[in-house]
């Protein structure tokens, strides 16, 4: 009859029955291995010992029964048994290595590698000690070590799940969040129907948020580098990751937007919107949208909601008005543009956009103060230049008709959207990142 050895990941190796003890303590040690298998502990403690006073030689019921203390926390326990075993049999690697399993779990951290790197070295291609040494690695902060034997281990038994655990962990606490990923992955998929399913889940949940942030982060870097295909790529990624990832839908819109790729910006900003619905800022981008795409009733409605949300919002005020500008409903956009120049009186595209409407109504000198005071705060010298136009037009008519003089330049038509025409969306992208 033979024995059953058993390691703490459920090794069982069949020993020869040449040299083991009477029958007695035989019977007695596997009906402990049968006990230790149904995880009734106390039962298999109490076979073990009595085949060990039967035969107190007996190594494999020392190791064994010191399995069934370490499962039960008793390490002190665990540790006294697995010293026995080894001054019995000193070439014992499964009670070294389940030594150093007790050592790891009770905190002698020094005392676990020592005896858990010796027996790596004692059995090379033991997936289940190679674990061990790389989970205890990883707890004294030595990531690259643990890594590189998890990965050994891994390659040993592609289906040891806790190895893949393991090194999920260690990539974690390095904050290599893909890899991290793919190893808490494939540990999920080797323990469907385990009961820790719901743990790895949560944990490839919050790894994937994470993961998304990184990637949104690095979508940034590659759109302020000039980039905005690969950051669009990114953003994607990110988003397949989290779609609730606020900031990459809105950043992603925002790209699109400058792209000229509305339909694809007012699907992220609505995606956005069902996120944060009171997100004013996201209202008044898809109203800027709308207004690109020819859509000024659509336009309106997300601006009048984009000022419910936020009265102060001076961009939102200008854009809003210059619809109604186009839609020829002048006292609107006089009310709006004077609005956004009360809240940000030093942006010149608020002023140019109000002397267009008194000059419609041909109060040129008001336009002619409102085009003042845009040349005042223009910074771009083909703005002022053009601005200049304007008023020495404005003066020239105001004085009257002359011979040589030339018919007034047709008033512009301003569709600078937030502040900043097609630079909006890189202007806005930047203030997304906090």
């Amino acid at each position: 009859m033979g024995k059953i050895l058993w390691l703490a990941a459920f090794l069982v190796i069949v020993l020869p029955t040449e040299g083991l003890p009477e029958p007695g303590a035989v019977d007695l040690y596997n009906q402990g291995v049968e006990a230790l298998e149904h995880n009734q502990l106390d039962q298999a403690i109490d076979l073990f010992t009595r085949a060990i006073e039967l035969d107190p030689l007996d190594h494999l019921s020392l190791n064994n029964r010191g399995v069934a203390f370490k499962r039960k926390g008793m390490y002190d326990k665990a540790i006294a048994d697995y010293n026995r075993s080894l001054e019995i049999k000193p070439g014992y690697t499964y009670a070294l290595a389940n030594r150093g399993i007790a050592r790891y779990r009770k905190g002698d951290l020094d005392g676990a590698l020592q005896d858990l790197t010796l027996a790596a070295k004692r059995r090379r291609h033991d997936s289940v000690i190679m674990t061990n040494l790389g989970a205890v690695y990883r707890e004294k902060g030595d990531l690259e070590a643990a890594i590189k034997v998890l990965r050994k281990s891994v390659s040993l038994n592609k289906k040891n799940a806790r190895a893949y655990q393991e090194l999920g962990k260690s990539y974690e606490d390095r904050k290599d969040y893909q890899k991290a990923l793919d190893a808490y992955t494939q540990a999920l998929d080797l323990n469907k129907g385990a009961g820790d399913v719901q743990k790895l889940e949560r944990k490839i949940e919050t790894l994937g948020k994470l993961r998304a942030e990184e990637l949104h982060r690095e979508g940034l870097a590659k759109y302020r580098e000039g980039h905005e295909k690969a950051a669009l790529e990114l953003w994607t990624k990110a988003l397949k990751f989290d779609p609730r990832l606020l900031q990459a839908l809105r950043d992603r819109g925002l790209t699109y937007h400058k792209a000229g790729k509305y339909v694809k910006a007012v699907a992220d900003f609505t995606a956005a919107l069902e996120l944060n619905p009171k997100d004013a800022e996201i209202y008044r981008v898809r109203a800027d949208t709308f207004y690109k795409m020819g859509q000024p009733e659509s336009a309106l409605v997300d601006y009048n909601k984009a000022l419910e949300l936020n009265p102060k919002d001076a961009v939102g005020y200008s854009n809003r008005g210059l619809v109604y500008h186009e839609k020829n409903e002048l006292d609107k956009a006089l009310e709006d543009y004077t609005r956004a120049i009360e809240l940000d009186p030093n942006n010149p595209t608020f002023f140019e956009n109000r002397a267009l409407i008194y000059l419609a109504r041909g109060r040129n000198k008001q336009a002619l103060e409102d085009y003042r005071h845009a040349l005042r705060d223009a910074t771009d010298e083909e703005r002022r230049s053009r601005i200049r136009e304007r008023i020495s037009a404005i003066e020239e008519t105001s004085a009257g008709p002359r011979k040589d003089s030339s018919p007034p330049a047709p008033p512009l038509r301003n569709t600078q959207l937030s502040g900043g025409g097609d630079d909006q969306a890189a202007s806005a992208v930047q203030r997304s990142d906090y």
